[in-house]
């Protein structure tokens, strides 16, 4: 039988424990923007907690009630206006085209969803006007018109709504010295259309800096959003996720093992997934103990360095590493500048320049003003464990 336990990015658990109040929360609030008050969502957690794995639950709830779901995943690319403009009118053409009859007709032998031909799409009622031909409109009036101009089409063919799942989201800023604001345009387009009644639910994922970067683009997204954050298991949930994985299958994990991966792992569901799966594939026996866990472990911990932290300390220069290593010394997972610039011996003005950049990839985030975390759950051990 296969490995019953999955890490990876994204990939679905064979048992999802501890996230059943987000899916119902998730299902109660497309019912509430059915009957009539527009509702979005922002899923936003450090990394390994299981954010995509929600959406894709999210989904099934929004297809299974007759919601159409468009889904993209952004990187620090499509904070140009024009990049971000043309990615949202081809999905919304293209879904657009599947729930229509235009899905049936071909021209010179492609599918209209490869074709997506204005003159073409415009029959059947769908708008697809590539941002880069509209020079002279702002990007927020140009996603008005794509979006509530393309809302019919999606009427018409019975669909309840339109679920706009959006991954990686936190890569997805304004940026005002280049004068580019995709994320304040795309806030204010959705909130007008909206209120227009057209059922577009904004469903964003990412790390804890996307809440930072909703809230510098519109003061208003605090009304606008649910705030779920995926934080890590309880240990109960933790252990649940563990047994209902092994459920059914040929393997069996001695009950303390169990509790040793999921203290040890802090509940953490990448890691949970990691831990087993490690065990599984190294040991050549069903009924895994903590002898088989202890004579592992080194290699489990080697492999885990090299898979998960290493590739992300070394996106950090030399400067910023010596960052990172400061604050793994620091006996607190929020670490004051102060005394990051002490530890690190760096003067204020420098160590924050760093700070930002590593905020823009993604290694760490701003708790709150002063105070900084890891976005990685676990890093500070391995650091500690590494250098």
């Amino acid at each position: 039988m296969a490995n019953p336990f999955t890490p990876g990015n994204g990939i679905e658990p064979r048992y999802l424990a501890g996230r059943e109040r987000y899916l119902e929360e998730f299902a109660k609030s497309l019912e509430t923007f059915e009957g009539g008050l527009p509702q979005n969502t922002v899923v936003y957690g450090l990394r390994g907690t299981g954010k995509t794995v929600l959406a894709r639950h999210f989904k099934i709830i929004a297809e299974s009630r007759g919601w159409s779901v468009i889904e993209r995943e952004f990187n620090e690319k499509f904070s140009d206006e024009a990049l971000f403009g043309n990615s949202l009118t081809t999905d919304i053409a293209s879904k657009a085209s599947e729930v229509s009859i235009a899905k049936r007709i071909e021209q010179t032998g492609k599918k209209l969803l490869e074709a997506l031909k204005p003159e073409t799409l415009s029959a059947y009622g769908i708008t697809y006007k590539p941002y880069y031909k509209e020079e002279n409109k702002l990007l927020a009036d140009y996603l008005k018109e794509i979006l509530s101009s393309n809302w019919p089409v999606f009427k018409k063919a019975g669909k309840k709504g339109v679920l706009l799942i959006y991954d990686e989201m936190h890569n997805v800023r304004d940026i005002k010295e280049s004068r580019q604001y995709p994320l304040s345009s795309l806030l204010e387009a959705l909130s007008y259309v909206q209120r227009q009644g057209c059922r577009y639910y904004l469903c964003v994922c990412g790390l804890p800096t996307l809440k930072t970067n909703l809230k510098e683009a519109k003061t208003y997204t605090e009304r606008m959003f649910n705030f779920q954050e995926t934080a890590n298991l309880t240990f109960e949930q933790a252990k649940k996720a563990m047994v209902g994985s092994l459920k059914g299958t040929k393997y069996s994990f001695e009950d303390k093992l169990i509790s040793h991966i999921v203290s040890e792992t802090n509940g953490y569901p990448y890691f949970v997934q990691f831990y087993g799966y490690f065990l599984v594939e190294k040991t050549a026996k069903n009924s895994i103990g903590m002898k088989d866990f202890d004579s592992r472990k080194k290699e489990l911990l080697d492999r885990l360095d090299r898979s998960f932290f290493e590739d992300r300390f070394n996106l950090a220069s030399g400067g910023e590493q010596g960052i990172l290593l400061a604050m793994a010394k620091i006996d607190s997972p929020e670490a004051p500048t102060a005394e990051i610039s002490r530890r690190a011996e760096m003067n204020y003005n420098n160590l924050m320049q760093l700070l930002i950049r590593l905020t823009e990839k993604g290694i760490i985030y701003r708790i709150k003003k002063g105070k900084y975390a890891f976005t990685i759950p676990l890093f500070k051990d391995y650091l500690k464990r590494r250098y």
